[in-house]
Formats: C-alpha cells, structure tokens, sequence
C-alpha cells in the first residue's frame, strides 16, 4: 500500500515539474510587448533663411530652406555672382521651411551685392536686412536693387538710409540731441561689441538728429555695461560698444571729430576711474555733451 502510495506520489511530482518547465519555456519563447510609440510632434512652420557675408572678399552662406530645388537655384545665384570656388558654405534642407519669398529675385540681387565688400545681407520670409560696413552710396545702391529685385519686402539695417539734406529736421539746440539720443534705445549683440541689426534704423535716426544740431557740436558716447564677475572686461566691452555705435554712425554720414568714445567706469585716457563701482543692473548707453 506504501509503496502504491510513494508510487503515486513521485507520479505526480514528476507531472507538476514536466508543467513547469512546459511554462518556462513558453515564457522564454514569447516575444516582448511592443514598445509604445512615441507620440508625433507637429513642427511649426517657419520661413526660410539665406545669409551671405563678404568677409574681405571671402564669401560665406548658409541657410535653410524647403527644398533641393530651392537649394540648386540659390547656389546657380551665388555662382553666378561669384564665379566658381569663392563662395562657400552649407544650405540645408528641411520640409517644414516655407517657401522662400526673396527666392525669384536673388540672382537679380546678388550682383549687385558682390561688388561689395565687407558687407552682409541676410533673408527671412519677406525680410531683407543689410549689415556690415558697406559705403553710404553703396547702400543707395544696394537699396535701389534690393527694391527692384524684392517689390514689397521689409528692407531693414542698413538699407534705411539718412534722411536728404531738404528733407532734415529743424536744427535742434545741443541739449535737446543729446536727451533726444540718450531716449533712442540702441541694442547690441549678446556678448557682442556689434549693434543688433534690429537698432541699425535707430543708427540712421541718431545720425540724422546729429546733422541737425549746431556746427561745432561734440559728443562724447559712453558704452552700456552688464554687471559680471569681471569688471575688467565688462570695461572692455562697454568701450567696444560705443566704438560700434561709433562707426555705425560715421558709416551714416556723421564726421569722426564729431564723436568720442569712452567705456563705462573709464577716464578719457582709458584708464579706470579710482573707486568706481559698477552697478548691479548694470548702465544704459548714453550721451554726453563735449564742452
């Protein structure tokens, strides 16, 4: 009888591990749950752009735009305009780029814009900004073919050019320029020495009010500093902002004599003033009459 029942029982023992090696197996063999997938995210669509800077005669471009067509016809532009191995540069390609406004145009453009040096024109949906150091009469120019070529685009920076002499304000007395330039707010480039190309109208405006003041009229233009850690540098860099603004201005029409610079917290030798403490927010740019 025990031997019936120790029979039985090893009978059973043997099922119960042949059922679980049976579920192991099965459990190695089934395929892992797919992973969810992730949820798509629609991009916004945004205008296509195209830079080209004439660095001394080296010609960099970049951009981004919808297409392989668009690509080929703005690389035909430049290799029209520059010839072969001058130019160069990367333009990619992306979907979500809108189609590119400037794009029937730029060749037209783009001759005109390679006899210039030192100079960079920049496109973004219906604007075209001018920037660098181009002549007065070059930006004449490069405005008259930048109208011709883009009818009804946003010309911006440099293609706003000062006012006619018939067309000036009345002349303003020398308080009254430097309160109205000290309310003008001028921005430059992040950590840049360089005037923001949005301000480069403000330029054209400040030049303006300049001719309009008395002969004989001086200033002098302290750069706007941002309080940091290195206050030599913050210095430094206040000094080379309004240089910027400097020569932006004298890129307008202003004289050189006119204008003398200083950064923030310096004497006029450059030296720093004794015991000066820079401000936490910083200062404003501003304008100061030359006695």
């Amino acid at each position: 009888m025990a031997d019936s029942f120790f029979s039985r029982s090893g009978h059973i023992r043997s099922l119960l591990l042949i059922l679980l090696a049976t579920v192991a197996i099965a459990a190695c063999d089934r395929a892992p749950a797919p992973a969810p997938k992730a949820p798509t995210i629609e991009r916004e669509p945004f205008d296509a752009m195209l830079s080209v800077v004439d660095n001394s005669s080296r010609i960099r471009f970049d951009g981004t735009v919808d297409n392989a067509a668009t690509k080929t016809k703005i690389e035909q532009a430049l290799l029209a305009a520059y010839g072969p191995n001058r130019a160069g540069g990367d333009i990619l390609m992306d979907n979500v780029a809108r189609p590119a406004p400037w794009l029937p145009g730029l060749a037209e453009f783009m001759k005109a814009f390679s006899t210039v040096t030192s100079a960079a024109v920049s496109f973004e949906g219906d604007t075209v900004v001018l920037s660098g150091n181009p002549s007065l009469d070059q930006r004449r120019a490069l405005r008259a073919a930048a109208e011709q070529a883009f009818p009804g685009a946003r010309l911006q920076g440099l293609f706003e050019l000062p006012a006619d002499p018939a067309a000036m304000p009345a002349k303003l007395s020398p308080e009254a320029l430097a309160k109205s330039l000290n309310q003008m707010p001028v921005q430059f480039k992040p950590g840049s020495g360089e005037v923001s190309n949005d301000s480069l109208a403000l330029v054209v405006q400040a030049a303006d009010a300049i001719r309009s003041a008395p002969a004989g009229t001086r200033l002098l233009i302290v750069g706007p500093v941002v309080a940091t850690a290195d206050t030599g540098n913050d210095m430094f860099l206040s000094k080379q902002r309004a240089e910027a603004l400097k020569v932006q201005l004298i890129l307008n029409g202003i004289s050189p004599a006119v204008i003398d610079t200083r950064g923030w917290g310096q004497n006029t030798d450059g030296t720093p003033v004794e015991g000066a403490v820079l401000p936490p927010e910083g200062a404003a740019m501003r304008f100061e009459l030359v006695r």
